[in-house]
């Protein structure tokens, strides 16, 4: 028996939902072991600019888990909302004007990295901001040839990066501190390693994926 069109869109879109929330689990989980090994290996350094910014950021991220509900809301929705309006919406958009996707992406990246204020974000911003680029541009490429939508490409592909930037943020938050604290250096690189590996993977499959479309990957704007 064929399921209803209607039917079948639905489940497609609630399948896409829970496709970018677990790959904002895996980008912040992942990230989150890197991080904290690296924040302990550079807390333990004879090297005082770095124990310092290992502190720096440390500190940090203390203050955000005990901050008031408003200003949850502000790091949770507020500051995605900004951020993929200027970095995706705008700048990585008009990137993809004049130069090649890959170039516009590994620059927005940059520049959204840089953005944050702690060396160690900067580093993790710059990567999962080159994640997030690819959910921009390839994932209404894949929607608009297996639905009817009637939305713009930017348009859908910012709806899609700020749940997915809002997820991220949410896990950093909520789920970050919940990881085993006390697992050994090395098995946190190989956790958080594996983890970030299979994010870019499901960036490469979206890109697969966008290629073999009927439309130009290079349309999508």
């Amino acid at each position: 028996m064929e399921t209803n069109p209607r039917v079948r869109s639905a489940l497609m879109a609630v399948l896409n939902i829970l496709s970018l929330i677990l790959l904002g689990l895996v980008l912040q989980i992942g990230g989150a072991y890197l991080v904290n090994a690296a924040v302990n290996i550079m807390g333990s350094s004879d090297v005082s600019a770095t124990a310092s910014a290992a502190l720096e950021y440390s500190d940090f991220m203390d203050y955000i888990r005990t901050i008031e509900p408003k200003q949850l809301t502000n790091i949770i929705f507020v500051a995605p909302l900004f951020e993929e309006i200027v970095f995706r919406l705008i700048f990585l958009r008009a990137g993809k004007m004049v130069l090649p996707f890959w170039a516009a992406n590994i620059i927005q990246a940059a520049l959204f990295g840089l953005y944050h204020t702690l060396t160690i974000q900067r580093v993790y911003g710059f990567v999962i901001g080159l994640v997030i680029g690819c959910v921009f541009n390839y994932c209404p490429i894949i929607y608009r040839n297996n639905h009817n939508t009637i939305l713009p490409d930017s348009l859908f592909g910012f709806l899609a990066t700020f749940l997915l930037h809002v997820v991220i943020n949410t896990a950093g938050i909520f789920v970050a501190p919940l990881l085993p604290a006390d697992i050994a250096y090395s098995y946190q690189i190989l956790a958080g390693s594996v983890l970030m590996v299979v994010a870019f993977a499901a960036a490469n499959v979206l890109r697969v994926i966008a290629g073999k479309s009927k439309v130009p990957v290079e349309k999508a704007v």
